[in-house]
């Protein structure tokens, strides 16, 4: 299981001991977009609204910065939903950024532009750095499970503007996977982490833009569709001379 950073160790111990987040109020209805969660034989496992990218099969949900009060650059969408029951009452769910981040400039992934950060507010305030070079603060909580052993929370994305050139356009992409906490924040609960899933967001693109950015990961490359025709035409081949031959 992941090890919590110090810096959240005791924050996790000061805060989420309280009976105050036992008794939460219990889940919202699902929101469409959040991330859905279950345990599937005691593994972390996403549901919802969401595309597979071709190449790892990660799943993909999208969100849109300026959305929010915040202005241009943040949102708190999608957010991470848990049925009752899935978990038990205090025990938290975390999540662990990896990889570097990815931009989408109309046409193609890559690099962002020197200087962008792409920021995760977890539920202390601890903040995780995702940019062109990799992760800072990796780890971060998003929530305890209340008293039914639900959760339903966001948390706040943010593309920075800082440096001399604005952000630009396009779409934004981090790799996120999911783990969990005893209620002391520390000790293990048993559940296996969740695979890797990738949380694409909009900066200014029309809807059928960011769309494009999306299907750009949920479809095989040109290269990628070639090779799987080759190997189809090789399988088809051997097929003819066995049958041939017997």
């Amino acid at each position: 299981m992941l090890r919590p950073s110090a810096r959240h160790s005791a924050l996790v111990a000061a805060v989420f001991t309280s009976a105050a987040l036992l008794l939460s109020p219990p889940v919202s209805a699902q929101h469409a977009g959040d991330v859905q969660i279950t345990l599937n034989a005691g593994k972390i496992t996403l549901g919802g609204n969401a595309e597979t990218q071709f190449s790892t099969g990660y799943k993909i949900y999208e969100g849109n910065f300026g959305d929010l009060f915040g202005g241009p650059h943040k949102t708190d969408d999608p957010g991470f939903e848990m049925e009752d029951g899935t978990f038990l009452a205090g025990q938290q769910l975390w999540y662990q950024a990896s990889s570097v981040l990815k931009f989408w400039n109309g046409s193609a992934w890559g690099a962002p532009a020197a200087g962008k950060t792409f920021t995760i507010e977890d539920a202390f305030g601890g903040q995780t750095f995702i940019n062109g070079m990799g992760v800072t603060n990796p780890l971060g909580v998003l929530d305890a499970a209340d008293a039914g052993g639900g959760i339903h929370t966001h948390i706040d994305f943010l593309i920075s503007n800082a440096g001399p050139v604005p952000t630009p356009v396009g779409a934004y992409m981090v790799t996120l996977a999911l783990t969990s906490r005893g209620v002391d924040g520390m000790s293990a609960t048993g559940y296996q982490d969740s695979d890797p899933f990738l949380f694409v967001m909009n900066h200014g693109l029309s809807a059928a833009n960011f769309e494009n950015a999306v299907h750009a990961l949920a479809v095989p490359e040109p290269e990628a569709y070639a090779m799987l025709l080759a190997g189809l035409a090789l399988v088809g081949t051997v097929a003819r001379r066995r049958r041939k031959s017997a």
